[in-house]
């Protein structure tokens, strides 16, 4: 299957979740093919933490990596359709080497996304389910420090990347759990939460490590929280991308400049 085949079998023109899956990353998934995607999605993402199937319930799974597609796929077991929000890039077009030179390496999650997908995740796609939202929580902080001539693919998430409040409820949908490894939810899903909470939609969170109950949300107001031109602070110091989402290379002083 080709890149395009690949995001239109995640995000079909039927789906009403689909104008939420970001189709940056499936420009990648060609070589991914051609190199070999694993064989078949891991059965268990070891996730402790149980949501159970509910039709009022939207889920968002910030995880490290990998960590959080996998999470989306054991979450489809009941019944919530994984939608991928992977804003960035890899670094593959750019034939950067993602071991050395790339802030944060998502090659993992390239090729789980083109790995052919089990029924039970197939038939949420084209089924009438509610969504889990899919985060990489390595996003803003990477694993490296930029430098001149690495691949600086950190990105942020803006309350536009995801339905308003009044499109979840109109679906029935009620309330939110954020999946995570931290206390709080980060800054950036912050701005996105507290929206939805305005809006009339519960928010709770959940440890992904621990067995515990769902918890209340206690959010502080961001800084510039609905500022008009909050989204332009935010962007400085990141690097876009000419596919749509985020990751260029630092530019080398002398070198005429960073492309993406």
């Amino acid at each position: 299957m080709t890149g395009r085949e690949i995001y239109e079998f995640w995000a079909p023109a039927s789906d009403e979740w689909s104008p939420w899956v970001k189709p940056v990353l499936f420009t990648e998934t060609d070589e991914a093919v051609l190199e070999g995607a694993p064989a078949r999605m891991p059965e268990e993402s070891g996730l402790r933490c149980h949501v159970g199937s509910r039709r009022d319930t939207a889920i968002v799974v910030d995880l490290p990596g990998p960590q959080s597609l996998i999470a989306g796929f054991d979450l489809a077991k009941d019944g919530y359709r994984p939608v991928p929000l992977y804003n960035t890039t890899s670094g593959r077009r750019q034939r950067v080497p993602p071991e050395k030179c790339v802030l944060t390496d998502v090659g993992a999650l390239v090729q789980l996304l083109c790995t052919p997908l089990p029924d039970y995740v197939r038939n949420t796609i084209v089924g009438d389910n509610p969504p889990t939202f899919l985060l990489d929580s390595r996003r803003l902080r990477g694993t490296n420090q930029p430098a001149p001539g690495i691949y600086d693919n950190r990105w942020m998430v803006f309350p536009q990347d995801f339905p308003s409040a009044k499109f979840l409820s109109l679906r029935g949908i009620t309330q939110v759990i954020v999946i995570q490894e931290t206390i709080l939810p980060a800054e950036d899903l912050t701005h996105v939460l507290l929206r939805w909470k305005e809006g009339g939609i519960a928010i709770y969170l959940q440890d992904a490590g621990a067995e515990s109950s769902l918890r209340r949300a206690e959010m502080r107001r961001p800084s510039r929280f609905r500022w008009a031109i909050y989204r332009a602070l935010a962007l400085m110091g990141l690097r876009r991308n000419s596919a749509g989402g985020f990751g260029s290379v630092v530019p080398i002083p002398g070198h005429g400049g960073s492309f993406g």
